[in-house]
């Protein structure tokens, strides 16, 4: 989900600042985070599509020892949702969501069916039984990129663009207090809608501050936003 003209996909990582999405409209792609559920049930019309890469996380762990059947008949069922994925990819949405209904969907009924059945013999308080759970009690945010051609079927683009931020953070105690941080929040959402829309953040940031400090007028200040600034740097 982007501005109109391509800024910084909705989907945040960074917990603590969940508050920042009240009043969004929309469809947000997430974990299964707490904070998530309750601004989607406040009603204002948020609608969350549930991760695949987090729905399988778990499994793959049982998985690693080689001695847990279900997790890794879980992940193969998975898989052959991402392989359908891999053809599409790209593809327009209407297109990806007709060939999600014929061959995605009946795998994905199967797969909640199936785990339904696994749970009901295993005791409820075995690793297996909760990373079905997990699934289960997302049933419905995971089927929702069935209906929507739009939605991907994980937030692994939006956690490969915020890695180097979170891999930053202790750079960034230099911020001390809310002020410092919302400041540094601001720096970095601009860098990443910098590269989304193919600007240079380096060049960016040295031609605005440049054109502020030389007395840029505010009610103007829409032209110097990276989906706009290369217009502006030609002036």
């Amino acid at each position: 989900m982007r501005h109109s003209s391509r800024s910084l996909p909705l989907k945040l990582s960074t917990k603590p600042f969940c508050w920042g999405l009240g009043g969004y409209r929309g469809i947000l792609q997430c974990d299964g985070y707490g904070a998530y559920k309750t601004l989607a049930a406040a009603g204002d019309g948020m609608t969350l599509a549930f991760c695949w890469s987090h729905a399988r996380r778990q499994f793959i762990e049982l998985a690693q020892g080689m001695t847990a059947p279900i997790a890794q008949e879980t992940l193969q069922r998975i898989a052959a949702l991402y392989a359908i994925e891999a053809e599409v990819r790209g593809k327009p949405a209407d297109m990806r969501r007709a060939v999600r209904h014929e061959r995605s969907r009946p795998l994905v009924e199967d797969l909640f069916t199936w785990l339904s059945t696994q749970r009901a013999r295993l005791p409820g308080g075995s690793p297996t039984a909760e990373a079905i759970r997990y699934v289960l009690n997302h049933h419905e945010g995971l089927a929702r990129f069935l209906e929507d051609g739009r939605i991907e079927l994980d937030t692994n683009t939006v956690e490969r663009a915020i890695r180097p931020i979170c891999l930053s953070r202790k750079n960034a105690l230099f911020a001390s207090g809310d002020d410092g941080g919302a400041r540094w929040a601001a720096v970095a959402s601009l860098v990443e809608t910098c590269k989304l829309n193919g600007v240079d953040p380096q060049r960016y940031f040295t031609d605005v501050l440049t054109r502020l400090v030389n007395g840029w007028p505010n009610s103007r200040i829409d032209e110097l936003m990276p989906w706009c600034w290369p217009a502006a740097e030609k002036r």
